[in-house]
């Protein structure tokens, strides 16, 4: 009777894929990998065990009896397969391979992208990948080497650097200004809100001034937005005001894009971090990226 063939890693790594994302399509969109490959995985793996590892059902891809007892062991070999990786590229002293990074589109366009592209010309040999995101995902789960986001992460097991942290502010397109009062702090409260709606920021704010008098937003906002981005690009068409960190506002009324409401009055300030798994930050290329990160961080903030 011949051996069964033995089963490989990369094949139960991609049946753990598949399981966490729940469906090949969506495992080929949210890891990179194509469907091809992901098929062909578990067409062997459903070889060797004479059986489906999932139902197809018309909701998606459900664990069978099967499938859940191979869960465990798929689970170990990813991590295992990961924290090797992570050790040879610990003990390459030169920056190399790849970065993978993900932020929100504000964050990757005005503090991923400069940051990146002074490090890859500075070592040419590391390769960056970027994932544009509001939700601040988990960066174990989704094999990430870095995640920005406002605020710590709530799950006990990573790690986070703060990178800044910079005040809240108002503002509104150049045109609704002109139309709408903007230094009235009682009129304020009554304008079109255009709130964001991620992870660490509020939907109820709260500004002071320089004395500390407050101003409170309690109107129902007329947009959520699901990313920064979004929410400057309402508030740029004249669809309200929106608070943003002052890190990006600012920037914003520098170019003549938005303009400050409310001038003198800010909301506490958000602070945002690096968030990475344990020993990530061992890796030359993490290290130096976020050393690059903060550096420019603070010169934007100090910048006149």
């Amino acid at each position: 009777m011949p051996m069964q063939s033995p089963i490989g890693l990369d094949d139960l790594r991609h049946f753990f894929l598949i399981a966490e994302a729940g469906g090949v399509s969506a495992a080929a969109r949210r890891f990179d990998i194509s469907k091809a490959t992901l098929s062909r995985a578990i067409a062997r793996l459903e070889d060797q065990a004479k059986g489906p590892l999932f139902d197809r059902l018309s909701t998606g891809l459900q664990l069978t009896q099967a499938g859940e007892a191979l869960m465990d062991a798929a689970r170990q070999a990813t991590e295992a397969g990961s924290s090797a990786e992570n050790v040879l590229r610990t003990v390459i002293e030169e920056p190399q391979g790849a970065l993978r990074v993900a932020a929100s589109a504000l964050s990757a366009q005005y503090l991923v992208s400069p940051v990146l592209a002074r490090l890859t010309a500075d070592y040419p040999l590391v390769t960056a990948h970027i994932k544009v995101t509001a939700d601040g995902p988990d960066p174990l789960a989704e094999d990430l080497d870095l995640v920005l986001q406002l605020g710590r992460p709530q799950e006990p097991y990573l790690i986070a650097r703060r990178i800044i942290g910079t005040p809240m502010k108002l503002y509104c397109g150049p045109d609704f200004a002109a139309s709408h009062p903007v230094d009235d702090p009682q009129a304020v409260t009554e304008l079109i809100r255009v709130c964001v709606d991620v992870p660490g920021t509020s939907h109820e704010w709260t500004l002071t001034d320089q004395d500390g008098v407050p101003v409170r937003f309690d109107k129902t906002p007329s947009v959520f937005a699901g990313d920064p981005s979004v929410a400057l690009g309402l508030v740029r068409s004249g669809a309200g005001v929106t608070l943003l960190p002052a890190l990006y506002g600012d920037m914003q009324v520098r170019r003549g894009d938005v303009v400050p409401v409310l001038p003198g009055h800010e909301a506490p300030a958000v602070e945002i971090f690096a968030v990475f798994p344990p020993r990530r930050s061992s890796v030359p290329a993490v290290r130096i990226f976020i050393d690059y990160l903060i550096e420019y961080a603070n010169a934007l903030v100090h910048r006149t």
